[in-house]
């Protein structure tokens, strides 16, 4: 099977998720690694007390070996989230590991027959969120992983979902300005591990607003993998960062590499405009914001201003 090399296009239209509402459907699942029993259960328990109706895989899965289950059932279970037509929204329960593994299977399945909806998740689900955007021109949200927070936080998650249409313009106060100045461009990105320079799931070749976040990664490798967006062509591309939490990261380097010199890259990779730090996502967080990956905005300060609803109107 041969797959496209870059991403040079992205799908002429977006396509919006309809709003979610108390006493619609969804569905919890696990593209990637396995989650306990207990966690599962619990968020189950929890949307069915916030008024929701929950619907579970049918097919079979069993654990397999570092994953939820099997590559194949893993994508059969995405394939069935995304094609009922009874389920409003798809949240993810865990990330870890095996997002990328379920591409050769997707392509198998009649994409025709998935239905644009409210799509949850971060980490390892960040290709996904990419190559559905690619793939579909589907807008999905970068938020937390429903299997592995509190249920105050999964409360406080569902009301953000459910205010969805009537986010406009907002300040984040949270962050810092490390460069301030003002762009416009297609918000992508998350955990920068994930982030694709070729394939299916490729970062777009347009203005772009990058967001990022990650766990558990030395200073230098964070740099390196900075230097990879920026030897692909990227710094002509990105109009603008937002950096969210980088957890645990560079706390145990023998060699200190310290986070100014991350910065500097930055400014190398984002040339002329605004560079945040310390936003409200990624890993480590109580609390996170949705991102719209895929939505076009313009950035001014700590201003986010989005240049069409997020879910149809």
């Amino acid at each position: 099977m041969r797959y496209p090399m870059t991403s040079k296009h992205h799908p002429p239209r977006l396509i919006l998720p309809p709003p979610l509402k108390r006493g619609d459907t969804v569905a919890l699942i696990l593209p990637a690694s396995r989650l306990e029993e207990d966690f599962y259960e619990a968020s189950l328990k929890a949307f069915r007390e916030e008024g929701f109706f929950v619907a579970t895989f049918p097919g079979k899965k069993k654990r397999h070996r570092f994953f939820s289950a099997a590559d194949e059932d893993r994508a059969k279970e995405l394939n069935w989230a995304l094609t009922e037509p009874g389920i409003n929204a798809v949240f993810c329960c865990r990330g870890g590991y095996g997002s990328m593994r379920l591409l050769p299977y997707l392509h198998k399945f009649n994409l025709k027959k998935w239905r644009p909806k409210i799509f949850v998740g971060y980490s390892d689900v960040c290709f996904l969120h990419q190559w559905l955007s690619n793939r579909l021109g589907w807008l999905s949200f970068h938020g937390p992983l429903v299997g592995q927070i509190s249920k105050t936080a999964l409360v406080n998650m569902i009301e953000e979902v459910l205010r969805l249409p009537d986010r406009k313009a907002e300040v984040w106060s949270e962050c810092r300005l490390i460069r301030k100045g003002q762009a416009e461009g297609r918000l992508v990105g998350g955990n920068l591990s994930m982030l694709q320079t070729s394939g299916e799931a490729a970062l777009p070749r347009e203005k772009l607003i990058l967001a990022l976040e990650d766990v558990n990664e030395y200073h230098y490798r964070i740099d390196r993998m900075i230097w990879a967006l920026i030897h692909a062509g990227y710094s002509r591309f990105v109009k603008g960062i937002v950096l969210g939490s980088f957890h645990q990261c560079g706390k145990v380097e023998k060699n200190p590499f310290p986070w100014e010199w991350i910065r500097e890259s930055l400014e190398q990779l984002c040339p002329d405009g605004p560079i945040l730090e310390a936003a409200q996502f990624g890993h480590g967080l109580k609390v996170q914001r949705l991102l719209p990956l895929g939505m076009k905005l313009r950035l001014k300060g700590k201003e986010f201003r989005w240049q069409r609803p997020l879910v149809q109107s």
